[in-house]
């Protein structure tokens, strides 16, 4: 798989939450689902102290545990839902999670959120009867929507090769196929995702483009705003997790809140330390003998590597995820099969790393090193006798590998409305 990697004892969950995880949609069934009549009106009436989302949660979950409706039961499968409040429809996406352990999905709980890679789709209402494509990666969806309703009446996805046109056009004809073409007019844009972040007003982000016909190139972007706390109905992940989750990241962020002012706070005491006791060695230099001066150098060094050691925290401190995704984008392979897999990412430091997994073989292990060293994302250590720390053992058609690597710090990026809050 590649995106998930097995946390080491030395990592906390608060590391790993900055991705949002998005699996192909041809993994899920999926089903456009219309209310019943008794609990529209219980949700127009909003009695009995339910919210819509209990509502609409509890018929799901019955739906689930009904064998006529699902081979499987709820806690069995990967599922997640989006409901429209205006049309009172819901669309039911489902997997099972032995099928997605076994195509390299595992790990949920390591991730920020989890989602199908249509899910932005479901971002938008449309005035008019619409068929909309749309290419997650190697994945091609189709979604036919009716007017004023975020639901659609029916979504099919299909992978192909994106640096094959006809492949791309043998899905898109797949696709239409199952589609009623009368009902649903085409749209004339083929929609292309883009990156997703957390704006800290509390949406996500979903950006998209347009692809032109045959045309490689993209264009005009533009973004699909949806609610951070509406998008956990969407997370694949079960219900009680979800719940602890939310509870435990409100608390997370105030901590964050007082531990940043308490960072700042701790910087400028320790700075005006530093510098003082700088002054006071200097001053004590011109007065003192030589032994005199030896007992206040190791003061002295010690608060400077206190300080830096703050300075460190301030780059962001240990980033295992951030690590493990710069280094991932040089396995080589497609993101369903990459040509090597980590089992474990151990950090000594920010920058030493001890990385073990398995790949295809010895070669694609050597070729990830001189990727990764030849992007000038890391470098492999090496002991005092110049000896290089990989370790690749190949037994039984089993190849696996343990390096220790320096990484190389990257560029600063721009400051933009994000930095300084927590996401999600």
């Amino acid at each position: 798989m590649a995106d998930v990697i097995e946390k080491s004892p030395s990592t906390s969950f608060s590391d790993l939450r900055e991705v949002t995880l998005r699996i192909p949609g041809e993994h899920f069934f999926c089903e456009s689902l219309s209310l019943p009549n008794q609990l529209i009106a219980q949700i127009k009436k909003g009695d009995e102290g339910k919210s819509v989302v209990s509502v609409v949660q509890n018929y799901i979950e019955g739906l689930l545990d009904d064998s006529f409706f699902s081979p499987y039961p709820a806690e069995q499968l990967a599922w997640g839902y989006h409901y429209c409040d205006v049309s009172y429809k819901v669309l039911l996406f489902a997997a099972p999670y032995a099928k997605l352990s076994q195509l390299g999905w595992d790990n949920f709980e390591l991730f920020r959120r989890i989602f199908p890679s249509f899910v932005s789709l479901l971002g938008n209402i449309y005035d008019e009867s619409t068929l909309v494509l749309f290419i997650f990666e190697e994945t091609l969806t189709a979604a036919s929507f009716s007017p004023k309703s975020s639901v659609p009446d029916e979504l099919f996805s299909h992978p192909f090769d994106p640096s094959d046109e006809d492949s791309f056009e043998s899905a898109r004809g797949k696709l239409l196929s199952l589609m009623n073409l009368s009902a649903y007019p085409l749209s004339s844009t083929t929609l292309v995702a883009g990156e997703v972040t957390r704006s800290p007003d509390g949406f996500f982000e979903f950006e998209h483009y347009l692809k032109d016909g045959r045309e490689v190139a993209l264009r005009d972007d533009y973004m699909v705003r949806m609610p951070a706390d509406d998008l956990w109905n969407h997370d694949l992940r079960s219900p009680a997790f979800k719940n602890s989750e939310k509870i435990k990241r409100l608390k997370e962020r105030g901590l964050w809140r007082g531990f940043k002012l308490s960072s700042v706070l701790l910087v400028v005491l320790l700075l005006s330390f530093v510098t003082y006791k700088v002054f006071e060695f200097g001053q004590r230099a011109q007065s003192l003998a030589a032994d005199e001066m030896a007992k206040e150098v190791p003061l002295v060094l010690e608060s400077q590597k206190l300080l830096e050691k703050l300075k460190q925290n301030k780059l962001g401190g240990i980033d295992p995820f951030g690590a493990i995704e710069r280094l991932s984008i040089h396995r080589g392979g497609t993101t369903d099969r990459p040509n090597l897999w980590f089992s474990k990412a151990h950090f000594e430091t920010r920058n030493h790393v001890k990385l073990e997994g398995e790949g295809v073989n010895v070669e694609s292990v050597n070729t990830f090193i001189s990727n990764f060293e030849g992007a000038g994302v890391a470098q492999l250590r090496k002991s005092r006798s110049g000896e290089e720390y990989r370790e690749i053992k190949s037994d039984g058609g089993k190849t696996t590998f343990e390096i220790q690597i320096n990484l190389l710090e990257e560029e600063p990026a721009p400051l933009s409305v994000e930095d300084g809050d927590v996401q999600q």
